[in-house]
């Protein structure tokens, strides 16, 4: 069967290996050995959930795939290669699926360093377990969920550089927000309002950035880095395609559901490749 190579494993690389792995030989390739689901970690923050209740691993995940922890820093039209444990490996493809996402500040997401995440999630429970008051940064989705999440046990202030939270989602969205914010006592400060008090904990939400450099030189990217892909998820180079986080698209695409329905589309478009099926619709 043909290979098919998907570096990334969060919910786009997720539900691609599991549209692929039976017409194709399918290779995962992340830094961790877990699976995270991401939208519940304010959950694990807040200490309703305990850190390995999030967290999975690929092999029972994703029975049938061959998984590979290391990190891409290079690729082209035949291979990625991958730093594993220090070492450089060598993993070639017929088709290649990007779906690396965007770093992000601990400890919402984990860095491609961190050697374990449940050891960190749990230690920044128990700092915020520990604190009265907290300043969370960011008006985004994520500090929104962040700081409702911690209002029930700590007085919490959260403060953004914009003039509405989650600006990027409908108007009703963002005066919900806000509302539902100030129904829990958190304190809203916008409008990049420097906050002067002192805090017992910081929690920020803020600066996703494509992790995307080691693509530099071979596929497309817009000014930011995230990856250009036409209306099938295609990227500028032949077998090659990107969904999720690292993709170019509208503001408010940047969330689970719309990077869960990428990774599925992903894997009916390259099933067709394979099979010489008639490819799906373009992607709406």
């Amino acid at each position: 069967m043909p290979r098919v190579v998907i570096v990334g494993a969060s919910f786009a690389g997720l539900y691609a290996a599991k549209g692929l792995r039976s017409v194709a030989d399918v290779v995962l390739i992340d830094a961790s050995d877990e699976w995270e689901y991401t939208p519940s970690v304010h959950e694990v923050l807040g200490g309703r959930r305990r850190a390995e209740t999030i967290l999975t691993s690929f092999h029972d995940a994703l029975p049938g795939v061959e998984f590979v922890k290391g990190v891409a820093v290079a690729a082209n039209e035949r291979e990625v290669h991958v730093e594993c444990d220090g070492e450089m490996k060598r993993v070639p493809y017929d088709h290649l699926i990007v779906c690396v996402g965007c770093a992000y500040a601990q400890p919402i997401k984990a860095q491609l360093a961190s050697l374990d995440r449940r050891a960190q999630l749990a230690g920044a429970q128990r700092e915020l377990g520990d604190a009265s008051s907290v300043l969370v940064v960011g008006g985004g989705a994520v500090g929104v969920e962040v700081a409702g999440e911690l209002a029930a046990n700590h007085t919490v202030t959260l403060t953004a550089r914009e003039d509405e939270l989650v600006r990027d989602l409908p108007e009703a969205a963002r005066r919900y927000a806000l509302e539902a914010l100030r129904s829990k006592n958190v304190r809203v400060k916008l409008n990049g309002e420097e906050e002067r008090g002192s805090f017992d904990a910081r929690v920020a939400c803020y600066g996703a950035r494509p992790r995307t450099g080691w693509l530099a030189t071979f596929v497309d990217r817009d000014a930011r880095g995230f990856v250009r892909v036409d209306d099938r998820f295609r990227t500028s180079v032949d077998n090659v395609w990107a969904a999720g986080d690292c993709v170019a698209k509208d503001a408010d695409q940047y969330l689970a559901a719309y990077a869960h329905f990428e990774g599925e589309y992903v894997a009916a478009a390259v099933c067709a490749e394979i099979t010489g099926r008639a490819p799906p619709d373009p992607y709406v």
